[in-house]
């Protein structure tokens, strides 16, 4: 049940990563009051502008004639929603070996702040140190 109750918090760190990409990429478009694309060449533009390598040549991003971040760009729009996606799948990898404190602290979150989840067997408050639910499991 605790391998069940990571997965599914981690599901929901992707889907709020890809929600918060999607807005990431929508301000970085229409929000930017300078366009990035000074057009000052090449050893400038790099110096001048954060991750342009990266974004130029390993994406493949795309800039409007003016400058902008071009909100058109399909593959644009795939860089930060894939990359707010991926953050919580790598970080759910990383502390797998972790999940029962995961889980532990995620529903001790939710009850503070007055929220249920059906993944929270018991109220960590009347258990030795919140654990001992989790810990029958294995």
């Amino acid at each position: 049940m605790i391998a069940l109750a990571y997965l599914a918090f981690v599901f929901a760190g992707v889907v709020f990563g890809a929600a918060a990409g999607f807005a990431g990429h929508f301000l970085r478009a229409h929000a930017t009051f300078l366009p990035e694309g000074l057009d000052l060449g090449e050893p400038w533009d790099t110096l001048t502008r954060d991750n342009y390598q990266f974004e130029k040549h390993a994406i493949g991003a795309k800039w409007d004639d003016n400058g902008y971040w071009d909100s058109e760009s399909n593959r644009n729009l795939a860089y930060y929603v894939i990359s707010g996606a991926a953050m919580p799948l790598v970080f759910g990898a990383i502390f797998w070996g972790q999940r029962a404190l995961i889980v532990d602290a995620v529903c001790g979150a939710l009850k503070n702040g007055g929220l249920s989840s059906p993944l929270c067997l018991a109220d960590p408050a009347t258990t030795a140190f919140g654990l001992a639910h989790l810990t029958a499991a294995f």
